[in-house]
């Protein structure tokens, strides 16, 4: 495969590649050398055959360098707990190095070969790229995008032209009336190959108006597509990265291999946290990774249908080197190959946090170079503290200058209390455990998260050098 492991996972890296609790803690009991057969480890393969309820010994491969899994028992999950307990097996110093077993030969001969193929057609060399295949593919590659791209067109200025019409007559019409048009709008938008838009449009369609806030949304959402339509209609004058934006927005992606073709950025990427939310009958997880030397932050997409279970692909809190080739434009979109690749524990990391103000300008700045970012990833250091609406919060540093700690208690003190509490960034949706383990640490915490609007949602705690997850 690639090189040698250095030496055995330690118990916790093994326990953080588990899916959920119930795997880990399966996974652990099956650490035990009565339940496998022949398991054995060349340095970057393990192998195994674990007894199970079946006629047949579930075989279990892994591929230390990515790492990588298979298994032929029937669970969803992955790693399962077969795969779970091998890792603690040869963790635990208790599994003999020798040559791989014929099924471990095969699976690895399989993956080198997808991953061959894979890099030829990302790189243009695969067999059948004859060039006037190639060109014939390319032309007719430009004509679909051409013409996609004036489905796009057409859909948007019937779009445009409703919302006008909306501003001119009053938005405050009745819910029923709004929601059959919102939702009329967006099967349009699908047909014209403008599936962005079309996911903006139903979240419109099911908002409720009998919120406090709603039309402060409604308004917010609709004025963001103008701007869309807008920019998508004058594209040919705007700059590369903006119109990379709008495509983002619109729906237009970007092939894999043209993004894995592009120069990459290699780095020790400290895996910061994670976030799911719902795109309609797929679920995504954002991976957020943070480059230890380069400072840059990237974002690792994996999606599950109903019923399948969520990749594991990065674990929160781990270090991970690896080259990500990012999507075009300002966002942080980026691809790895291979998917998962080795990880140890962050040790002795200290990168420079911003204040509470720098945070807000981050995102200032991150609105301008793209207006419809809904979040950033940051590093932000400040104290715990309850801001005006008593919800936990980050207060600005007597350290960063932006409160004073001078002149005479009372009057004064109340004022700096309340400019404080003022300038808290509040943080989003912390858990009982969550606030608990905040609290835990100290008053002066560096917390990385993602600031948008409403405050920052944390992902994980900075602490003597080391990732906490959240």
């Amino acid at each position: 495969m690639n090189t040698p492991t250095d030496a055995p996972w330690s118990a916790e890296q093994v326990t953080a590649l588990a899916p959920d609790a119930q795997v880990s803690k399966a996974g652990l009991k099956l650490a035990a050398p009565g339940t496998w057969s022949g398991p054995g480890t060349d340095g970057t393969l393990l192998w195994g055959a674990a007894r199970g309820s079946g006629k047949n010994p579930y075989k279990v491969c892994v591929d230390l360098t990515g790492p990588a899994f298979t298994c032929s028992c029937p669970s969803r999950k992955i790693p399962c707990k077969h795969t779970i307990g091998l890792l603690h097996l040869w963790s635990q110093g208790q599994v003999p190095s020798g040559e791989p077993s014929d099924y471990a030969a095969d699976w690895a001969q399989a993956r080198r070969k997808r991953a061959e193929r894979k890099a030829a057609r990302a790189a243009g060399t695969a067999p059948d790229a004859d060039p006037a295949t190639a060109a014939k593919r390319a032309k007719a590659a430009r004509a679909r995008a051409a013409r996609r791209e004036q489905r796009v067109t057409d859909g948007l200025a019937d779009l445009d032209r409703w919302i006008l019409d909306q501003i001119d007559q009053g938005l405050v019409t009745t819910s029923e009336s709004r929601r059959t048009a919102l939702r009329r709008l967006a099967a349009r938008m699908v047909d014209a190959q403008a599936p962005g838009i079309a996911a903006r449009l139903g979240a419109l369609a099911d908002l409720d108006d009998q919120g406090p806030d709603w039309l402060r949304a409604l308004t917010s959402e609709l004025g963001a597509i103008h701007l869309l339509a807008r920019a998508w209609a004058g594209r040919e004058h705007l700059p590369a990265d903006l119109v990379a934006c709008a495509r983002r927005e619109i729906g237009l992606t970007v092939p894999s291999e043209e993004v894995l073709a592009a120069p990459g950025v290699e780095d020790r990427w400290a895996v910061m946290g994670t976030r799911d939310r719902e795109e309609g009958r797929v679920t995504a997880r954002d991976f957020w990774l943070c480059g230890t030397s380069t400072g840059r932050w990237g974002r690792i997409i994996a999606y599950a249908r109903e019923a399948e279970e969520l990749p594991t692909t990065f674990s929160p809190g781990t270090l991970v080197r690896a080259r990500l080739h990012f999507h075009p434009g300002p966002g942080l979109r980026a691809l790895s190959l291979p998917e998962q690749p080795a990880a140890e524990p962050v040790a002795g990391w200290d990168p420079e946090p911003l204040s509470i103000a720098g945070a807000r300008e981050a995102w200032r700045d991150a609105l301008a170079a793209d207006p419809w970012a809904d979040a950033r990833p940051l590093l932000v250091a400040g104290r715990l503290a309850a801001d005006a609406e008593g919800r936990l919060a980050l207060s600005p540093r007597k350290a960063d200058g932006e409160q004073s700690d001078r002149g005479d208690a009372g009057e004064h003190s109340d004022r700096s209390d309340r400019a404080g509490a003022s300038a808290a960034l509040p943080l989003l949706r912390v858990g009982a455990h969550r606030r608990l383990t905040l609290s835990a640490v100290c008053d002066d915490v560096v917390v990385a998260g993602l600031i948008c609007p409403q405050g920052l949602w944390p992902l994980s705690l900075l602490t003597e050098g080391t990732v906490v997850p959240l």
